[in-house]
């Protein structure tokens, strides 16, 4: 198969799929996972259903697969940040990510979203800053540092959500900076001192 045909092929694979996944995600925030047929993802995206069944073998397979590409992207940022907290360039890169994938952050924080898949994602870097946390917080035991843990992850992602629920009205470097000194310094710098 010569290289301008494989290229060609390529491209149609990714058209294909990527209509599939704007079909499924557009769906999923007007109902469940489990409301939605193959049939319903084919038709929207002007697929045919054999076609469907090259890729998925089923609704489920395409929601994991567009969840398991973000989540694999998501990794790849944090594994490789080992300071006590994420630097602001760190979050700049993950709400970028968030932001390409607008599509499917509607759905994950959205009415019908997946929390497992949020789980997963707070636990990337979960055993990582926890053995740095061990390091610079020496006083501190293991349930100290879990509630700390939950404290910062559940806080990070509820700032997220309120970015999707405001349309990402914030860029994803204004938000890093905001979040970065929520996460360093608390309210403190915002609470009135008379």
């Amino acid at each position: 198969m010569s290289q301008t045909l494989k290229k060609k092929e390529n491209r149609r694979v990714r058209y294909t799929r990527l209509a599939l996944r704007e079909s499924l995600l557009a769906q999923m925030e007007k109902q469940p996972l489990n409301k939605i047929t193959v049939t319903r993802v084919c038709e929207t995206a002007d697929v045919n259903r054999s076609t469907f069944y090259l890729y998925y073998k089923d609704v489920y397979d395409l929601m994991d697969s567009i969840q398991q590409e973000l989540y694999e992207e998501l990794d790849a940022l944090v594994v490789k940040n080992s300071t006590i907290l994420p630097s602001s360039d760190l979050l700049r890169r993950i709400y970028e990510v968030i932001y390409k994938n607008r599509d499917l952050a509607r759905v994950v924080f959205g009415k019908y979203g997946d929390k497992e898949l949020m789980k997963r994602i707070t636990n990337i870097y979960r055993d990582q800053s926890i053995k740095e946390w061990k390091k610079l917080l020496q006083p501190l035991d293991a349930a100290t540092l879990d509630y700390l843990y939950t404290f910062y992850t559940y806080t990070h992602i509820g700032v997220i959500e309120h970015w999707v629920a405001r349309n990402f009205h914030e860029t994803p470097e204004q938000l890093a900076q905001l979040t970065n000194r929520l996460l360093t310094y608390g309210i403190s710098p915002y609470i009135s001192k008379g």
